[in-house]
């Protein structure tokens, strides 16, 4: 049992970067320790049944994994400092689709420039992944074991896309991100307003760890987005950091309000990554048409370590791209489907007018034959839908 809440972690995580970035911001105390520390392989890792980052150990022993399930936790205390989920409706589902975009939308974003640049990168990761397999080693040891763990990342680049052809699309995608973030946060601190909700840390994922902390994406960030980079810091800090904001106020936006730079990145979600969320749910469906009927409570993946189901193509910027099928994308879906199906009739109808011209509305109600749910740590088929 912990004294106090552990954050089992990395510095290069992209996942930790979110739940890091949540607590500091709550004041929630905290000690991080690597994925590679004692108590992390031999009890942490065998209870949640796979070598996966971020875990909360909380000062009662219970274990949370998933940034998402972690947060939540959270965000349920009455301790907490406020909620990041707007409660008015159209900003709550434009929070949890960018929350899903920027959490797995961009990642093949953040692993095209963590990888496909290794004169720029390499040395930086050499130490990073040493570090985070045997905390504390010497040099010498840290470039013999780091390759260990950098090798597993480069080979997910073919399963998701990544290669000669697609860089230039990705990397304009990139490009079109960060002019449309650097124009947003010209004007305001976060996302929403005044306060980071999940849509910041959703987006904060790749773009820290991965785009913000590497040195060749980094540059790219600093040189091209200045303001991006200081609301990098700023989900960072435990207090305002905004001085460049003068006295704004620490509110979201008014009535509902949504500024003209977030709607287009919105709409850029539903060109670049509704077709791939798509095809997803498609091929899930194929899978669970010819599954048993009783598979509710079994792991949606052949073991709980293997994020993949198939493998798919699908449209990205008028290419067609080879894709990986990853069923926990579905729980984070069922976060802005099961939102909108409690709404009344009429704001259902408010929503859609609102999110179809910025090709959102299928998202609203795209759903699988099966939801996904998570039990005793990984994903599980939950009942059919």
């Amino acid at each position: 049992m912990a004294d106090s809440t552990i954050l089992y972690g990395a510095p290069m995580s992209l996942f930790t970067g979110k739940v890091r970035a949540y607590l500091r911001k709550q004041h929630i105390p905290f000690d991080e320790r690597m994925p590679g520390s004692a108590r992390c392989i031999e009890q942490v890792f065998p209870a949640i049944k796979r070598r996966v980052v971020p875990v909360v150990e909380l000062p009662d022993g219970r274990l949370i994994q998933d940034s998402v399930d972690i947060i939540d936790h959270f965000d349920a205390q009455a301790t907490r400092r406020f909620s990041i989920y707007p409660s008015a409706p159209k900003q709550r589902l434009a929070a949890l689709i960018l929350d899903l975009f920027g959490s797995e939308g961009l990642f093949k974003v953040a692993m095209h420039f963590r990888w496909s640049f290794p004169e720029g990168n390499q040395a930086f990761l050499q130490r990073e992944f040493g570090d985070h397999i045997v905390p504390g080693a010497d040099q010498a040891m840290v470039l013999s074991i780091a390759e260990a763990g950098m090798e597993p990342m480069r080979k997910y680049l073919p399963l998701m896309g990544v290669n000669a052809e697609s860089a230039a699309l990705i990397e304009a995608q990139y490009d079109e991100v960060l002019a449309l973030l650097n124009e947003h946060f010209a004007k305001h601190p976060y996302l929403f307003g005044g306060l980071p909700c999940v849509a910041d840390y959703g987006l904060l994922a790749p773009l820290y760890a991965h785009c913000g902390r590497d040195p060749y994406p980094s540059a790219i960030m600093k040189s091209k987005a200045q303001r991006v980079y200081r609301w990098l810091e700023r989900m960072q800090a435990p207090d305002r950091d905004m001085p460049e904001f003068d006295d704004y106020q620490e509110l979201l936006f008014p009535e509902d309000g949504i500024p003209d730079t977030v709607c287009r990145l919105l709409a850029l979600v539903g060109r670049d990554f509704l077709p791939e969320l798509e095809q997803t749910v498609a091929v899930v469906n194929r899978h669970l048409e010819a599954a048993p009927n009783d598979i509710s409570g079994r792991c949606v993946t052949a073991k709980p370590h293997i994020k993949m189901l198939d493998t798919m193509q699908y449209n990205f910027r008028g290419a067609l791209l080879d894709g990986m099928v990853v069923p926990y994308r579905l729980y984070m879906l069922q976060r802005i489907t099961d939102y909108f199906a409690q709404l009344s009739a009429a704001e259902q109808d408010r929503m859609v007018s609102f999110y179809r011209p910025l090709g959102l509305a299928p998202l609203l109600t795209m759903k699988a034959c099966r939801r996904v749910e998570r039990e005793h740590h990984i994903e599980v088929w939950g009942h059919a839908q």
